[in-house]
C-alpha cells in the first residue's frame, strides 16, 4: 500500500506587507462666486455656457466640478441635478516648474510672432450648462457658481490646496 505524503500544517496566515500610504493633503479650496444677476436674460434661451477665463494650469491636474446655487458643495456632494450639479471640466496641470528660476515665466510676445504661445499661457474652459442654468433660474433670478476642484494626485512641489485659479467667469446664453 502506497503512502500519501502530506505537507506539514501551515501556520496562521501572515499579512502581506502593506504599501506605504501617501501623506494626506488638505482638500483643494473651492470657489463660490458672488450672486450673478440673471434678470436681463430672456427666458427662452437655446443654450447656456459657463465660461472660465485665464485659468492657471501650472500646478496639479484636477477635475473642476461645477454646482449652481450650492455654495456648500464639496468633493463628496453627489453629482445630481438636485444638488445643482452643472458638469465638470478637467485641467491637465504641468505639475510645477522643473527648470531653473525664470524658466516658467510667461514673457510678452511680439505682435506678429508666428511661434506657438508659451505652454503655461492661461487657458479657457467652456462648460455647456443649459439645463442646469434653467433649473437654477427656477429658484430665482440670481445664481451662484461653485467650483469644487478634485485633485487625485500631485507632486509635492505644487500647491494642491490652491490649485484652482482663474481671473473671471461668465454665464453666456444664446437665443
Amino acid at each position: 500500500m502506497a503512502k500519501r505524503s502530506t505537507s506539514p500544517k501551515q501556520g496562521p496566515a501572515t499579512a502581506k506587507p502593506s504599501t506605504p500610504s501617501k501623506p494626506s493633503r488638505p482638500a483643494a479650496k473651492c470657489f463660490t462666486s458672488p450672486k450673478i444677476s440673471m434678470a436681463p436674460i430672456a427666458p427662452g434661451f437655446k443654450r447656456a455656457d459657463i465660461e472660465f477665463h485665464a485659468i492657471d494650469h501650472a500646478g496639479a491636474s484636477y477635475e473642476g466640478r461645477v454646482f449652481l446655487n450650492n455654495p456648500k458643495a464639496t468633493e463628496k456632494t453627489p453629482r445630481t441635478p438636485a444638488q445643482g450639479y452643472a458638469g465638470s471640466f478637467h485641467i491637465f496641470g504641468h505639475g510645477g516648474c522643473w527648470g531653473d528660476p525664470g524658466h516658467c515665466d510667461i514673457l510678452p510676445r511680439r505682435p506678429y510672432d508666428p511661434r506657438p504661445g508659451h505652454t503655461l499661457t492661461p487657458g479657457r474652459k467652456t462648460l455647456i450648462a443649459t439645463e442646469a442654468v434653467r433649473r437654477a433660474l427656477k429658484q430665482g433670478s440670481e445664481i451662484t457658481v461653485t467650483v469644487v476642484p478634485v485633485v487625485r494626485d500631485a507632486p509635492a512641489r505644487v500647491d494642491a490646496e490652491n490649485v484652482l485659479r482663474f481671473e473671471r467667469l461668465k454665464i453666456v446664453t444664446y437665443s
